[in-house]
Parts: structure tokens; sequence; C-alpha cells
């Protein structure tokens, strides 16, 4: 008798961590997101626009003067759309658990 393999996690809902303002052009802080998976977890993610991303890379005192986050993901717009897209997109590729970080138990 074979033994039958767990299926990995899959994304069920998500949800903004913070409000989104798209009417400030100098903005630079990222938005994050709260994803729920089908296993019962839950994972988050930093969601950055290249606008944002540029405007916080431009600001005079970053220092150090750049950044790495496992759990970066560069979306082109935070419509919700958009970001639903990109995150079931990600998840059938199997490319969203790598991309986020895991809720301390």
């Amino acid at each position: 008798m074979m033994k039958k393999l767990n299926p990995r996690p899959r994304l069920l809902r998500w949800h903004f961590d913070d409000e989104v303002e798209t009417d400030i052009p100098e903005e630079w802080k990222w938005i994050e997101v709260t994803m729920h998976f089908t296993d019962d977890s839950r994972r988050w993610s930093i969601l950055y626009t290249p606008e944002r991303l540029l405007n916080n890379l431009s600001r005079p005192n970053i220092d150090p003067p750049g950044l790495h986050m496992q759990q970066l993901i560069v979306v082109r717009s935070y419509e919700i759309s958009d970001i639903d897209r990109v995150l079931r997109v990600f998840d059938e590729e199997d490319k969203l658990i790598e991309a986020s970080m895991a809720y301390p138990e």
C-alpha cells in the first residue's frame, strides 16, 4: 500500500495589514499582507510598487543604501485585482511560500 503524500498548502485568502494610501506621490513605505492557507497556516509578505521602492532607495538618509528581504514582492499597483492575480499565480507556480514568512506559532 502506497502512502498518500500531503498536498502542499494552497492560498485561501489574503488581506492588507496596512492602510493603502496611493495619493501621496513621495510615499516610500511598503504595505504588508497576511495570507491564509489550506493547512490553517498564516504567512505574510511585503508589497512594494516600483515607485515606492524607488522613493525608498532615493531617500538621502537611507543606510545602508540597499535592501534584501526574502518576503518582498514587487507589484504593479496596490489594486486588489493586481495583488490577487500576483499572489494566485505565485501560488500556482509554487513560489508563494518562499516569497513569504510564516507567522510565529
